[in-house]
């Protein structure tokens, strides 16, 4: 049992050293953090983990993200230094270490896919699906990164997965269960926005070129906002510690945030991806 265990390990770690050859930069913490999620996973929790081998597509112009996703974590970025798309895929099985080998074991159940289309209007849409058949499918994840030269709108459907989005430029439409979501661009929104969760935080952080009418509301946490650039007009005298309505320069565009046991912090700075691992404040 040791020795399959250290050989899955052995296996897994191995596909971590995988580089997209299309893509000219690969950030050194993807693959160290990767790492140390494996290495956690077999020492603590029994979970067990496959990589898949990473997917690259030609794509042209600002890619629009479609994703359904049954759980798990969804992460998409733009890299200016990436020369197309590239989809990396981990599934996850936690049954506990009685059941680690049945776990590994299911992950065949656990299947994706992905699709480029062209898109109503023009460019193009990237498709992407993930379901399980596993009678016991809340043992189950499939999480994903993706990297794109440009993005543009995304739809994101999963849950018990946080959700991240970095650089889009287009319509943004996320919903998750039990987890936080953040949204940051250093491009002006404004197109329609609806970010939903619950138990989990929302950071939407944009620029002060950027525009909204603004509802955000948390059952159980604050709403909190920072704008040092651009003009907020609050629309109700009971905007509270929970609840927000307001117009960002004068937008048309909604802006709907929702989540419940979590807070909600919206910022309008100069540059709304120059954070670190966590935010404490808008």
């Amino acid at each position: 049992m040791q020795q399959s265990t250290l050989a899955t390990l052995a296996s897994l770690a191995t596909a971590l050293l995988v580089i997209p050859s299309c893509s000219t930069y690969q950030a050194p913490e993807r693959n160290m953090a990767s790492a140390a999620s494996v290495a956690k996973g077999f020492i603590a929790g029994g979970n067990t983990f496959k990589f898949d081998e990473p997917l690259e597509l030609n794509t042209h112009g600002p890619l629009a993200i479609d994703l359904e996703n049954f759980a798990g974590k969804v992460e998409i970025r733009a890299d200016k230094s990436f020369t197309c798309t590239v989809i990396e895929v981990r599934r996850v099985a936690s049954h506990g270490w009685g059941r680690m080998t049945e776990g590994h074991a299911s992950l065949e159940d656990v299947r994706w896919r992905a699709s480029l289309e062209p898109r109503e209007g023009s460019g193009e849409v990237l498709k992407v699906r993930a379901s399980t058949s596993h009678p016991e499918d809340h043992f189950q994840r499939c999480e994903f990164l993706i990297t794109v030269p440009e993005l543009d709108a995304v739809k994101i459907r999963t849950t018990e997965g946080e959700v991240r989005v970095t650089g889009n430029q287009g319509t943004v439409d996320i919903r998750t269960t039990e987890a936080d979501v953040r949204v940051m661009t250093p491009w002006a929104m404004t197109k329609p926005v609806t970010i939903i969760t619950s138990e989990g935080t929302i950071d939407y952080r944009i620029r002060g070129e950027s525009t909204g009418i603004f509802d955000a509301e948390s059952h159980g946490g604050l709403v909190k906002q920072r704008c040092e650039f651009g003009h907020w007009l609050a629309l109700s005298s009971e905007n509270d510690h929970d609840r927000f309505l307001a117009v960002l320069n004068n937008g048309k565009n909604p802006v709907v945030l929702r989540t419940s046991d979590g807070d909600i912090r919206i910022a309008v700075v100069p540059d709304p991806t120059a954070v670190g691992a966590w935010i404490l404040d808008p």
